[in-house]
């Protein structure tokens, strides 16, 4: 088929809007949930609620991305192949990714969310229990968005490939 083709073009088209969408959707809700920390235990349940609502919408597009590219490489004509370091490289970010997803960011917005219902200070940030999530809700945004920059670095310069 090849890259030129219509096919592999649209489905291109489809993997970029894909990471648009997932890291677009998890960007935006960290900045949101930063917000949150610093707000009244009401607001920032509401703020909170509206993020995970945004960071499942997100999940979908993560989650579409390593299918897409899996299809991409193998209607390449052998533009791209599997045995290229690059595209190994791509598939444990994305694993990275998901499992940073699931295992911090996902994890500690649910407690932090559970402070702010719980909570009798005058803002998130004075909660002990607020704290401890925002800590960790802060290291898995910043590791996803860190590996953000790891894949479009190696879309862009492809290490040990032979690129387009």
């Amino acid at each position: 088929m090849g890259t030129a083709s219509i096919l592999y073009r649209f489905i291109l088209l489809a993997h970029i809007g894909a990471t648009v969408v997932g890291f677009g959707g998890l960007i935006t809700a960290s900045l949101y949930n930063a917000r949150s920390f610093k707000a009244a235990p009401s607001e920032a349940a509401t703020v909170l609620k509206t993020t995970s609502g945004v960071s499942r919408i997100a999940e979908f597009g993560i989650y579409a991305i390593l299918p897409l590219g899996i299809v991409l490489v193998a209607i390449s004509d052998s533009a791209f192949t599997f045995a290229a370091p690059w595209i190994s490289a791509a598939f444990v970010v994305w694993f990275l990714v998901v499992g940073c997803f699931h295992g911090l960011v996902r994890p500690a917005v649910a407690s932090m969310l559970t402070a702010a219902n719980e909570s009798s200070a005058d803002v998130l940030a004075d909660d002990e229990a607020a704290q401890a999530a925002a800590k960790k809700l802060a290291m898995g945004e910043a590791a996803v968005q860190l590996l953000l920059v790891v894949s479009l670095a190696l879309m862009i310069w492809q290490p040990g490939g032979s690129g387009i």
